[in-house]
């Protein structure tokens, strides 16, 4: 703990168990039928750890109250912190109704003189402390005492407050960004089913049904993607200095989700001139082994220094023909449908699965002419320039809320300060 020299005036330095209740949880017999399918929720840590809110509003399971009482169950009034502190340490949020929980909880309960939001952010930014504390040889956990016993620095209730609506103004404008990035996400799966079976809106009238591919416009083509792409094509003699820096591509460095290349390192060639992936701009690289392939780990290699570039052997390399465009590609081989088929063909042992070359060039793929192609990835590319520019704006708004936590958390920007707590030594 810090002297009181480095207290900010006006604020104090307590416990946890000073400014609020910890109460932990438990689990009624799951033999006992009767226990089970009440009216009081019932939580577990995981739910925390899928919660994509602050707030805590409903649970998987409940308990009834012959069940509460046989477990000693302590019902969490709305407005506790719900804090994790097994297995996954420190993961928090703030019930919006009574709850229960299990026994990987040291939950908070505010005094009256701590604002519950406040307290939220202030354990929040407290999880690593927490991670530190805990201890364990089968899986980690922090105690009752080590969550009483954490050190927190305490403001007026009123800048409590002041400090809570800061930071819970960031976090409602994150939320507000991530609704918009996920209606466009629908918006852009919803058009790309639409675009690849009915054809750019207003310019097919006619229809016609292909065996495993659906309906079709009557104009487009079928073919296999081994007939209009190469599936691991010949790498080329390259003429390159074995110390000239080079684009490789590692597995960690695609994101999930079709996301793209996040961060490709830059090797001597001399590293990787045998036995790594070759790749050009414009080409797929589609992962061959789960789970990176479920999980979506494919790009469309674009704006590759020199052109070319070296990756894991882990991807299998297509490269499109003159009759297909590479963006539609990768969106046809990246659609769930395909994904999942794909899935269902691994072959190898259990941990080392892959999906082979032929599995590949064997799926069947509706075919536009190159100009609907083309319009058809154009839409679809304005879609994901969108997306990616919220994105940033969701990081942004990241970065900021964890700047500002910083600040007002420890007091070194005091925006509700009050001149009655002004000091010579503030």
């Amino acid at each position: 703990m810090q002297s009181n020299a480095q207290t900010p005036a006006g604020w104090s330095r307590a416990r946890l168990g000073d400014v609020a209740e910890v109460v932990g949880g438990s689990t009624p017999s799951r033999a006992k039928a009767e226990y089970w399918g009440g009216n009081i929720p019932w939580v577990a840590p995981s739910e925390l750890t899928d919660l994509n809110s602050r707030y805590l509003d409903c649970s998987r399971e409940s308990v009834s109250e012959q069940g509460r009482k046989a477990a000693g169950l302590r019902v969490l009034p709305p407005g506790s912190v719900l804090l994790t502190s097994r297995a996954t340490i420190g993961a928090t949020a703030i019930n919006s109704v009574p709850v229960t929980t299990n026994q990987g909880f040291q939950s908070l309960i505010p005094s009256s003189e701590t604002d519950g939001l406040w307290l939220y952010y202030g354990v929040s930014a407290l999880r690593r402390e927490l991670e530190r504390r805990s201890a364990g040889s089968t899986f980690r956990e922090i105690s009752r005492d080590g969550v009483r016993t954490l050190p927190i620095l305490v403001p007026p209730l009123h800048e409590q407050r002041g400090i809570a609506a800061i930071l819970d103004s960031i976090d409602e404008a994150i939320e507000r960004t991530e609704e918009v990035i996920a209606a466009t996400e629908r918006l852009r799966d919803a058009l790309l089913h639409d675009l690849l079976t009915c054809g750019l809106p207003g310019r097919h009238t006619e229809f016609k049904q292909v065996r495993g591919l659906g309906t079709i416009p009557a104009s487009w083509d079928v073919a296999r993607l081994g007939e209009v792409a190469e599936v691991n094509p010949r790498r080329p003699k390259l003429d390159v200095d074995p110390h000239a820096m080079v684009t490789f591509v590692p597995m960690v460095a695609v994101g999930e989700d079709c996301s793209g290349i996040i961060a490709p390192e830059r090797r001597e060639y001399r590293e990787i001139s045998s036995g790594y992936t070759y790749f050009e701009n414009d080409d797929v690289l589609f992962a061959k082994i789960t789970p990176c392939l479920q999980n979506g780990k494919h790009v469309l290699a674009s704006e590759i220094a020199n052109g070319f570039g070296f990756g894991t052997t882990e991807f299998h390399v297509l490269r499109t023909g003159p009759d297909l465009d590479p963006r539609l590609l990768y969106r046809l081989v990246t659609r769930r449908s395909v994904l999942e088929k794909c899935q269902k063909s691994f072959s190898g042992t259990a941990g080392q699965q892959r999906i082979q070359p032929e599995v590949l060039r064997s799926l069947l793929l509706p075919l536009p002419p190159l100009d609907e192609q083309r319009a058809i990835a154009d839409i679809l590319d304005s879609i994901d320039q969108a997306l990616e520019l919220n994105g940033k704006h969701r990081d942004k708004l990241e970065t900021s809320k964890a700047s500002a936590g910083d600040v007002l958390l420890t007091g070194r920007a005091r925006p509700f300060l009050r001149p009655d707590l002004l000091s010579p030594e503030a």
